[in-house]
C-alpha cells in the first residue's frame, strides 16, 4: 500500500489530495486517516481522495469513521489528427524568461481557478522537458494559451486555456484547432478533462474527441 499525500494547493486552493496505490479494503479508513491528519496539520479546508489502479477501492458513502462523496472523475480523451484548420488561426509565441512567463501563468491560473483538480502554475512548471508553451494573440492581444507534452507518440493537451473575460465567444475553439495546427506529424492527440469542466468536456466533444479512459474518481473526504 502507497499513500500520496499532496499538500501542493493548500495555500492557494485549501485542497489536500490523497492518492492511494493498491489499498486493500481493511486498510482503507487506516489510509484515509494518515492523509486527514497531515494535511488538515497543513490548514486544508477540503481533502479529495483517489484510489488507483482506477475504481478500486474507494466507493460513495462510509468508509470507517470517514465518509466519501463522489466529486467528479477525469477522463482521458483522444482524436485522430489532422484536425479542421483554424477559420481565424490565432498568433502564437513561445513565452519568454520573465514578463511573457508572468503573463503565462497568469492567464492559465485565472481560466482554471474554478475547475477541479487544476493545480496552480509556477515558473517551474515552465522548464519541463519536451513540453512546448504557446500563448495566442487576436492581433495585439493575448486570448489565450496552450501546453503540449510532446513525450509520447501521441502528443497530450496539458492545459488549454481562454482569458476568462472572453469567454463565451468562439476562442476556445479557435483555440483549440490553433493548437491542433502546431502538430505537424502527429496521427493522434489525447488530453485530459474533468467531468466537473461541462464547457471544457462539451468542446472537447464537439471537436471529434472521444473518451478512451477514465484515469482516476476524485471523491470529497469528510
Amino acid at each position: 500500500m502507497v499513500i500520496e499525500i499532496i499538500q501542493r494547493e493548500v495555500p492557494t486552493r485549501g485542497i489536500g489530495y490523497i492518492i492511494l496505490r493498491d489499498c486493500p479494503e481493511e486498510r482503507l479508513g487506516e489510509a484515509l486517516g494518515k492523509g486527514m491528519e497531515k494535511l488538515k496539520r497543513a490548514g486544508a479546508k477540503q481533502v479529495w481522495a483517489t484510489s488507483l489502479p482506477e475504481g478500486e477501492p474507494l466507493h460513495p458513502g462510509p468508509v470507517g469513521v470517514w465518509r466519501l462523496s463522489h466529486v467528479h472523475d477525469m477522463v482521458r480523451m483522444e482524436r485522430k489528427l489532422p484536425a479542421e484548420k483554424p477559420q481565424a488561426k490565432l498568433n502564437l509565441r513561445s513565452p519568454r524568461k520573465g514578463q511573457e512567463e508572468t503573463l503565462y501563468l497568469g492567464l492559465v491560473n485565472r481560466a482554471f481557478a474554478q475547475v477541479p483538480n487544476a493545480a496552480t502554475q509556477r515558473p517551474g512548471d515552465l522548464r519541463l522537458q519536451n513540453h512546448r508553451y504557446n500563448l495566442a494573440y487576436q492581433g495585439d492581444k493575448l486570448v489565450g494559451a496552450f501546453e503540449w507534452d510532446l513525450t509520447d507518440k501521441i502528443p497530450e493537451l496539458v492545459t488549454l486555456a481562454v482569458e476568462p473575460e472572453l469567454w463565451r465567444q468562439g476562442l476556445g475553439r479557435t483555440l483549440l484547432r490553433t493548437a491542433m495546427d502546431c502538430l505537424n506529424k502527429a496521427s493522434a492527440c489525447c488530453l485530459k478533462v474533468s467531468t466537473a469542466n461541462p464547457g471544457a468536456l462539451a468542446l472537447y466533444q464537439a471537436e471529434g474527441f472521444a473518451q478512451t479512459d477514465v484515469v482516476s474518481n476524485w471523491f470529497e473526504v469528510v
